[in-house]
């Protein structure tokens, strides 16, 4: 009984991990991943542009699988950038307006108070209005903290009414905003709010963008850059921008897609597909400012880096660039930056395993680590790294869906009827005649 005993064992055994064993032929790329040596129970390894182009957009196609077969469990995760805001209500004291029709205003936060940036609220819908800070303790002699920086408003739901300072403890700020040129009535300063941010950003990955086109467009007043980021589906949060010129302030707007073109199927009556080429359309993603200055002190106040939603990823990035009645800014390089996903996992004995990738129609995988592990990003972890994707040499092409016999052979079905419509309309005549002959003959044998 005792081998017997072992014999079904060891067969529930091999039955046990033939289940947990993964179909490796649905997924087109793999790799091999090597884990550091170390005593911690688990590994961390960051997804590469490469891993995001060969994915699918969810990330649901990805596998990690261990020497013997076993799918390793898996946690996704993606850090985040961490904002403290503590925001101030100053008293607004002093508010006067020039002869040149700019509005002052001083701010009073009652003691030594340690900021970052103001929030300037002026009333109209389209502007460009320069604005200068100013600083002092003891509302007499004052020191310039920001020499020109500006506030936006394009149209009545678009505004850019932050402005960024140098840290300062001063108890009072004084805020001038200048009318544009064209503006004959006096800025109406309606509120001026004021903030202290701390951010904790989260560790990111540069990606290379490579410049594609660079127009001038006349009517607008702007400058168009097409970058392509090379990968589709990366979750970039930031774009960085190389700007010679000393002085400038821009308006810009950032639109993406993934494609320059796309096939649309046309309609026709035989049997051959016939496509035509339409072309995809910009998505827009954010609008925000750039800009340099120098202070009066000699230090150089810039922003060059614009924040994206990564929720919603392009391959291809236009970058449009406001030049109103100044001259053209001209991007001398751009480039990315993203917050990778991470692949937090158990460590067994075996610690190298392969990854694979690209099955298009396989559901997202569920494991019960995601119930051990509630912070998968905090936990010890050794780094691991991955070699180059290469093509899966057990992949399979999925049989293409046949389409039904209706379908293929439309101009068969409609041939059929339309002789069934003769042949019953033909029935259906003959009947008619039948009947009005009948009736006819009914009607000369009755007796008068």
């Amino acid at each position: 009984m005792k081998p017997k005993r072992a014999f079904i064992l060891a067969l529930l055994l091999a039955i046990a991990g033939n289940l947990q064993a993964l179909d490796l032929t649905p997924f087109k790329y793999c790799a091999p991943v090597s884990v550091e040596q170390g005593a911690a129970p688990y590994g961390r390894l960051f997804l590469t542009p490469e891993v995001y182009d060969a994915a699918r957009e969810d990330l649901g196609d990805i596998r990690l699988v261990g020497s013997g077969g076993d799918q390793i469990p898996y946690i996704l995760a993606r850090a985040e950038d961490k904002t403290t805001e503590i925001k101030y209500q100053p008293a607004i004291i002093n508010r006067s307006t020039s002869s040149r029709g700019a509005a002052a205003a001083t701010l009073d936060f009652g003691q030594l108070t340690v900021k970052n940036s103001i929030e300037v609220r002026t009333r109209g819908s389209n502007f460009r209005r320069a604005v200068k800070v100013e600083g002092s303790n003891d509302n007499i002699e004052f020191f310039t903290v920001v020499d020109r920086a500006y506030v936006f408003a394009v149209g009545s739901n678009t505004r850019f009414e932050r402005i960024d300072l140098p840290t300062n403890d001063f108890r009072y700020l004084r805020i001038t905003v200048e009318p544009m040129l064209t503006e004959e009535s006096a800025v109406a300063l309606e509120e001026v709010r004021a903030f202290k941010l701390e951010n904790r950003d989260a560790e990111r990955l540069s990606v290379q963008m490579t410049l594609l086109r660079h127009d001038e467009d006349a009517n607008n007043r702007s400058s168009i850059y097409i970058y392509d980021l090379k990968y589709r589906h990366l979750p970039v949060n930031e774009i960085h921008l190389q700007v010679a010129d000393d002085s400038f302030y821009r308006y810009v707007t950032i639109e993406g897609r993934d494609a320059v073109t796309r096939k649309v199927k046309i309609d026709s009556e035989d049997n051959r597909p016939r496509y035509r080429e339409v072309e995809v359309r910009w998505e827009r993603m954010v609008s925000d400012a750039i800009h340099r200055y120098a202070a009066p002190d000699g230090r150089r106040h810039e922003k060059l880096i614009l924040r994206v939603p990564s929720q919603r990823t392009f391959r291809y990035l236009k970058i449009a660039v406001s030049n109103y009645d100044d001259k053209p800014l001209l991007i001398d390089s751009a480039s990315a930056r993203m917050i990778p996903h991470q692949i937090v996992f158990p460590i067994k004995q075996e610690s190298d395993a392969t990854f694979y990738v690209g099955a298009s129609s396989l559901a997202p995988p569920v494991y019960d680590l995601r119930h051990r592990l509630r912070r998968p990003l905090r936990v010890e972890a050794r780094e691991s790294s991955m070699a180059n994707i290469a093509d899966n040499p057990l992949f399979v092409q999925a049989p293409a869906k046949q389409l039904p016999w209706s379908e293929r052979h439309k101009v068969v079905l409609l041939i059929i009827l339309v002789a069934v419509v003769l042949v019953l309309g033909g029935f259906i005549l003959h009947s008619l005649r039948s009947i009005k002959s009948q009736q006819a003959q009914n009607d000369t044998s009755e007796p008068g």
